[in-house]
């Protein structure tokens, strides 16, 4: 008899079988889930499924190491609630450490069509954002409520950050890049369990914002990911940017030993310390240290067994050889703006920002302070660069706190509009790329500001806004369906799943032009708002201007981190041994 009700139970979980609790219950390779019913933002029934084990916790020996396949479970794992969030630490609240290290989960949500036996939806995976150093996949900012009338299987989820996803020696003892294989090895999960939840394993589009958007970008250039998915789309962030794999995270494993009292000169015996020190003491360190989110970046892991990045991005775009998929890939009409809140909370650097001070100026754009690698062109001339960086911007016109959009322009320029641009340029000389530029202002717009009830400057959509139209949070109420940003949300998440199910940009929400794939010689890209249109060359003269700089970027050229042997080193960096600045 026990046999018997086994055999139904199982033959019921891959149909999505619910029991009289209305819980869903689904069968995958590691064992079984029990989920739990909720109604999408139409009103239909979707089932959700939070708090699934990927990965095995990266704990002990286990940390800064690539993640092993999670072993399973005995029983029925109750997956009603998320998993906990991975260590994070909270610059606001002197660095204090949030989550855990036992934090490799991922979260599953399938409409209920798609309990029809035989059904294969298209299936969306999100990465989060956050600098690689905050951010999870839980449902407070990122809810599947839109997704869900939408007929696909969205994954969300958590990967490892700051210290714990990207703490690198630079050699084989720790090559870094944890979290971005974190996220291979979710992608590999979801090969091997999405069918249980009626999605299409040869039908996954990966899709994330800023650094989920530059995650996005590096998982489409990593051989690791060869076959994993089949679309990309990269929101306002870029694998050629200097806050993501830029090789500008020297010198994290050096401070993090001397403080701890490990070994500095043996990256072995260092590596084995940093290693046992509790998660703690590791954010003791973070918060003493004060270190900038760029200690803790991907970077090219050359050295590693099975290396995420074998060669600098640039060169690995330029060739051709990466996963050559359909890309959406684009930025918002004003990206830095949403910068100008913590630039303003700096008292000292905003007077000689409003000053024209170069100073101030070259700090802003990390063009004038010493670093561990090279930021100018050897010879270059630091204040002859930020001089013209000031009179491109700035110019003669007014300029002051009730006119901040230099600034912002200034900052959004050089870390996102340019190297999204200019990795749209180089990919699509070998796969179909899809530019666009979120610029909706009209009636009923979402903003950050709103949400979080923050004093800012309202010049247009900033860094990350086009997010707020894909999900719902919970903060803020479902608009009324017949309102024009309800209408906005349906176009975007239209887009979005019509863009996962057949590697074209397509709408039936609002009257959308034919989109073309971008190409270097015609340029187009499609403005996204509720009268889409196409347009040509966006922001050219700003792009050429970044471009013209002697900047050591890979979005300007391969990144070249030698010492420049005929510019002498400053004072600071002789003392302590440093590379040339």
């Amino acid at each position: 008899m026990k046999s018997v009700l086994y055999l139904a139970l199982l033959v019921a979980a891959a149909v999505g079988y619910r029991t009289p609790e209305q819980r869903p219950l689904v069968r995958l390779h590691q064992g079984l889930l029990r989920g739990v019913k909720s109604t999408s933002a139409a009103g239909a029934v979707y089932y959700s499924f939070k708090g699934i084990p990927y990965a095995k916790p990266p704990l002990g020996p286990l940390r800064f190491q690539p993640p092993l396949p999670h072993s399973g479970w005995e029983g029925v794992l109750d997956a009603s609630e998320h998993g906990s969030i991975c260590v994070q630490f909270r610059s606001r609240l002197n660095n204090t450490a949030d989550g855990s290290e036992d934090c490799l989960f991922a979260n599953v949500y399938m409409p209920h069509s798609a309990t029809r036996p035989g059904k294969k939806l298209p299936v969306m995976v999100f990465i989060h954002g956050g600098s690689f150093t905050s951010g999870d996949g839980d449902e407070f900012l990122r809810g599947p409520k839109y997704f869900m009338d939408n007929g696909v299987v969205l994954v969300t989820f958590n990967y490892r950050l700051g210290p714990f996803g990207f703490f690198t020696t630079h050699d084989s003892n720790a090559p870094g890049n944890y979290g971005l294989l974190d996220q291979v090895s979710l992608l590999k999960w979801v090969q091997g369990n999405i069918a249980s939840f009626g999605g299409d394993r040869d039908k996954v589009t990966i899709f994330g914002v800023s650094a989920g958007g530059s995650s996005v970008s590096l998982q489409v250039m990593s051989p690791l990911s060869k076959g994993l998915f089949h679309r990309a789309i990269s929101q306002s962030g870029a694998g050629i940017s200097n806050s993501a794999a830029s090789g500008r995270n020297q010198g994290s494993a050096q401070a993090f030993a001397k403080l701890l009292n490990c070994p500095t000169h043996d990256n072995a015996a260092l590596v084995e310390c940093v290693r046992s020190v509790s998660a703690d003491e590791l954010s003791n360190v973070v918060g003493v240290l004060g270190l900038d989110p760029i200690f803790f970046t991907p970077r090219v892991d050359a050295e590693a067994s099975h290396p995420f990045l074998p060669r600098d991005p640039r060169k690995i775009l330029e060739s051709g050889a990466f996963n050559l998929v359909p890309w959406m890939h684009g930025l918002t009409e004003e990206e830095g703006a949403f910068f100008l809140p913590s630039i303003f909370a700096n008292k000292n650097l905003t007077r000689g920002l409003l000053a024209r001070d170069p100073t101030q100026w070259g700090v802003l754009e990390d063009l004038t302070r010493p670093a561990v690698s090279r930021i100018l062109d050897c010879n270059a001339n630091s204040q002859e660069v930020v001089g013209k960086v000031i009179d491109f911007h700035v110019g003669q016109g007014p300029f002051g706190l009730e006119n901040p959009l230099p600034i912002a322009r200034a900052v959004g320029d050089r870390y996102i509009t340019v190297p999204v641009s200019e990795e749209i340029r180089l990919a699509s000389a070998h796969t179909p790329v899809y530019k666009y530029v979120f610029n909706y202002r009209g009636p009923g717009r979402l903003t950050f500001a709103g949400l979080f009830g923050l004093e800012a400057p309202d010049l247009g959509v900033t860094h990350t806004e086009d997010r707020l139209y894909l999900f719902n949070n919970d903060l803020s109420a479902i608009p009324s369906r017949d309102s024009p940003t309800y209408t906005m949300i349906c176009f975007m998440v239209d887009l979005w799943t019509n863009f996962a199910r057949t590697g074209r940009p397509t709408s039936q929400v609002l009257d959308l032009p034919n989109w073309p794939a971008y190409s270097e010689r015609t340029q187009r890209h499609m403005n996204l708002n509720l009268q889409p249109s196409l347009g040509q060359r966006l922001f050219e003269k700003r792009i050429q201007f970044w471009q013209s700089l002697p900047v050591n970027e890979p979005w300007r050229h391969p990144v070249d981190n030698s010492p420049c042997r005929d510019t002498p080193q400053p004072a600071e960096l002789q003392d302590r041994g440093e590379g040339g600045y």
